[in-house]
């Protein structure tokens, strides 16, 4: 009776982990392999899109940090207010620096619809009244370093890249958002050196603009950057992330902060991957279908198999609370103990980046453990019913 709950702790943790061990022997391969950024730059025309709500305390410092960048560049700049209730309209429109931009617009939402929807207004409107090649799309909060666009566009000379991400240097992190984050980056370079990334960060990403279906945007979820990067990879074209291309911008200090932005990030990645699952076996993809195949294994089903290992190991403990452990029985406490001693590591992990402490190791693995209980927290909205595609942007960090 003794061996049940344990066999299937022990079946649960190491099918959940499979997915994991993949990815590592993939990260592995894909060590020698480059991706190289054509050393010419496209010479195409550029509009950079920018989602505002309730902006104000940052939006000076981004509007000045575009004009800095992005010179040279001689970009349009499409600006979408989704209903702030704060100063940021009156802020776009005094600007002084509108001159350096070959166009300058502001589009005003009259109702608070969620980012994917801005999103899809002002694409439509781009489609619509202005004549580019590639979109940057962009946040408030994230600023460029000085050669940040330019590096993205040398990829367009390259005729198979469809959409490119930056890379993120995030100050103020959490131990388990940096090693998050640095686990994120080195999975979605591997993905773009093998075929392409499903997963971009919003923050910075730029695209050919005739190789976005902006029908196929779903404004009543999140992850729009998601959206629109596997979409272009569907439509045929590259996705990838350059990993020496660096946007900036400020974590969450707070746990709870931090928390509730990872389950918004996380129920968003579930609901698109479940939208693609028509993809996950599709040959025509070639490398890119594993990928999403991969991804929904790590974002839909590996969570639910560690909560089994969790009511397993529960009902293990019950078990041993209200039986008689025969000691003489070498096999069972063997199992026993070397169950208890691994809990005691991932439950130390796991405190490890909740509390902020750093530690070699064991914070990698907390930041496996902690992005899977996101996972699960944001299923379960998911199952009540409750949708994040809106939310309220942390404010700790930002000032």
């Amino acid at each position: 009776m003794l061996f049940s709950p344990a066999l299937f702790e022990i079946g649960f943790t190491a099918l959940a982990g499979l997915p994991y061990v993949k990815q590592g022997l993939d990260l592995f391969m894909s060590r020698k392999r480059e991706l190289v950024r054509p050393e010419q730059r496209y010479s195409g025309s550029l509009t950079i899109l920018l989602p505002v709500w309730n902006e104000a305390s940052v939006l000076i410092q981004k509007l000045d940090n575009l004009m800095e960048t992005c010179q040279g560049l001689d970009p349009h700049l499409v600006i979408i207010d989704s209903a702030s209730t704060d100063a940021s309209v009156s802020i776009v429109e005094g600007w002084t620096g509108q001159d350096a931009f070959a166009s300058y617009t502001l589009l005003r939402m009259e109702q608070r619809e969620g980012k994917t929807a801005a999103v899809k207004e002002a694409l439509e409107h781009i489609n619509q009244t202005i004549a580019t090649d590639l979109i940057l799309m962009t946040d408030a909060d994230a600023l460029f370093e000085a050669d940040t666009a330019s590096k993205l566009m040398h990829w367009f000379s390259d005729s198979t890249i469809g959409c490119v991400g930056a890379s993120p240097k995030r100050l103020g992190q959490r131990a388990e958002e940096a090693e998050h984050r640095a686990l994120f980056s080195m999975v979605r370079t591997m993905e773009s050196k093998f075929d392409s990334t499903p997963f971009l960060e919003g923050s910075c990403m730029m695209w050919r603009r005739e190789a976005l279906d902006v029908e196929s945007l779903n404004v009543r979820s999140n992850a729009d950057d998601a959206q629109i990067a596997t979409n272009v990879r569907i439509n045929g074209l590259r996705a990838i992330q350059d990993s020496d291309a660096y946007f900036i911008d400020h974590a969450p200090h707070q746990r709870k902060e931090h928390a509730r932005q990872k389950v918004r990030r996380a129920q968003g990645l579930q609901r698109h991957l479940l939208r693609q699952r028509k993809h996950w076996f599709n040959r025509r993809h070639g490398r890119f279908a594993a990928t999403l195949r991969q991804e929904a294994v790590m974002h839909l089903i590996s969570p639910l198999l560690l909560v089994g290992a969790l009511v397993a190991m529960l009902a293990r403990w019950a078990t041993i609370g209200f039986a008689e452990i025969d000691f003489s029985n070498a096999t069972l406490t063997t199992m026993h103990v070397g169950l208890f001693a691994t809990e005691a590591i991932v439950f130390a992990s796991w405190l490890s980046v909740r509390y902020n402490v750093r530690i070699p190791l064991l914070n990698q693995l907390g930041a496996v453990i902690d992005g899977n209980v996101q996972l699960v927290r944001a299923m379960w909205k998911s199952a009540r019913g409750t949708s994040l595609h809106m939310w309220d942007q942390h404010i700790d960090g930002r000032n």
